[in-house]
């Protein structure tokens, strides 16, 4: 697969499209966490059938983004922090998987070109930053030569991509830093084929995000 074209990662089909455009609306807030989706109006919304929205709110339920409830319909659904340390958890499984395949099977070009593309992440703004990184993360999943490993790193990805436009912080610039210091400094490790400093720094950033995080959707989780 490392022949694959640089570009961004296109959906294939119109459910694909759907899928896309939903969860840009759930990091844009304009369906927010614990609503209900209305098929009908989302199908007006984005000029379709009521089938390819409710196949791409399936998907998404499957990788836990939206929440089926019986005889009540489907909602965006809504992180716990008990969660958040989950999906840390699973982050640092999934990308050691994803330091073997870059250490295994990429070519020295095609490291050297993912590092590249974290200085060209787009940081004007809070929700401009949230797509420009999970854009380059698709291209990156794009990319892996384990296509089942793809497939569970682009379906976390879109978990932080969503998980990441729910947080206000007070220092947006620090958290951006923060951000893109650790995708460069990931993927320097792995250009360099230092595959113990990119496990360390996985290990290390999800620690750190554990620990800012948990009581941010704590606090969330309480009343008033």
């Amino acid at each position: 697969m490392n022949d694959l074209p640089t570009g961004k990662l296109r959906p294939v089909s119109l459910s694909d499209s759907v899928r896309e455009e939903l969860i840009s609306l759930i990091v844009a807030g304009v369906l927010k966490p614990g609503q209900r989706l209305n098929e009908v109006h989302l199908a007006e919304r984005l000029g379709v059938s009521r089938g390819p929205v409710r196949e791409a709110a399936r998907e998404l339920e499957g990788q836990g983004l939206i929440v089926s409830r019986p005889r009540l319909g489907s909602f965006v659904a809504d992180f716990t922090a008990t969660e958040i340390v989950d999906l840390y958890e699973i982050k640092v499984w999934i990308e050691r998987a994803l330091v073997e395949d870059v250490i295994r099977y990429w070519p020295d070009a095609l490291r050297q070109t993912t590092l590249a593309e974290i200085g060209q992440i787009d940081r004007a703004g809070k929700l401009a930053f949230s797509r420009s990184v999970f854009e380059c993360r698709q291209r990156i999943a794009a990319r892996i030569h384990n296509r089942y490993l793809a497939e569970h790193v682009l379906s976390l990805w879109r978990k932080f991509y969503i998980v990441t436009a729910l947080i206000d912080v007070p220092d947006e610039d620090a958290r951006t830093d923060r951000i893109i210091g650790t995708l460069r400094d990931f993927w320097t490790a792995l250009a360099a084929g230092d595959a113990e400093q990119a496990r360390r720094i996985v290990e290390a950033d999800a620690r750190h995000w554990t620990r800012d995080l948990v009581p941010y959707f704590e606090e969330r989780a309480r009343p008033g």
